[in-house]
């Protein structure tokens, strides 16, 4: 299986195509807005960062800042300088309430993980020069269900993919699930996703999706903004090993 947990350095690089090399003049820029949050989940720190994801493969942070918050509602101001010599001309601003205590080194799909402006894919934001007003919500959209493991499975993570096919990565961290039962995949912006499941049995790769285990057809789920979508479960006995091969499964993730 690929690897389960993600540093926020891991993230959000499936964005890269639109941010192209800066050729312009170097100075210092500072971002600033609020990050507010409405939902339920409570964490110590919230992260405001500056991520140049103009490499795919390894995403800069350029600024980051923590933020001790109290329970929700909070409105969380936030002013980060950087430098935006050899940087992207366009970057992202994503920020993090740190639900389950990994901090920054594990970014977890437990933590409420969202970016400018609060939709369902993030906006760039120009590097040219300082920018005010970059206001954003953490999401508050869920999806719950249960998770059946297959005979000496100990371990399967779920991915929110956004194109219907299932076949991209996703935005979100994984959500990791190490016992069988009831799942919550917490903070997800409004639109349209399926979920797909990877696990292994028996030392064989398995992979299925929500409504479809073989992902060929799987079930599109709308999401609206603070909706709580139940009954979201995924069986991995449904997909026998045998079916399943590491070359299938990498022609899904080109």
């Amino acid at each position: 299986m690929r690897d389960t947990r993600y540093g926020i350095t891991g993230l959000l690089a499936g964005v890269a195509a639109f941010l192209v090399p800066l050729t312009g003049q170097a100075e210092t820029v500072t971002f600033s807005g609020t990050v507010s949050y409405e939902g339920t989940h409570s964490g110590d720190s919230l992260y405001v960062a500056v991520l140049d994801t103009a490499v795919a493969e390894d995403v800069d942070i350029l600024a980051i800042e923590s933020f001790a918050v109290g329970a929700p509602p909070f409105d969380q101001p936030y002013s980060l300088d950087f430098d935006n010599d050899g940087v992207g001309a366009m970057v992202l601003v994503a920020s993090f309430l740190d639900v389950d205590g990994g901090g920054l080194g594990d970014v977890s799909g437990a933590d409420v993980f969202g970016w400018y402006a609060g939709t369902a894919m993030p906006t760039a934001v120009s590097v040219a020069t300082s920018q005010s007003g970059l206001d954003f919500d953490l999401p508050l959209a869920e999806i719950r269900g249960t998770v059946t493991f297959a005979p000496d499975q100990d371990e399967a993570s779920l991915e929110l993919p956004n194109a219907p096919d299932c076949t991209n990565e996703g935005l979100r961290p994984r959500t990791v699930i190490q016992t069988a039962g009831s799942y919550a995949i917490v903070g997800i912006y409004a639109g349209s996703f399926c979920v797909r499941a990877e696990g292994s049995h028996l030392g064989m790769p398995l992979e299925l999706c929500f409504g479809d285990p073989t992902c060929t057809d799987p079930t599109v789920i709308t999401l609206g903004v603070a909706e709580v979508r139940t009954g979201v479960d995924i069986d991995f006995n449904a997909v026998p090993a045998e079916r399943v091969t590491w070359g299938r499964i990498k022609s899904r993730h080109p």
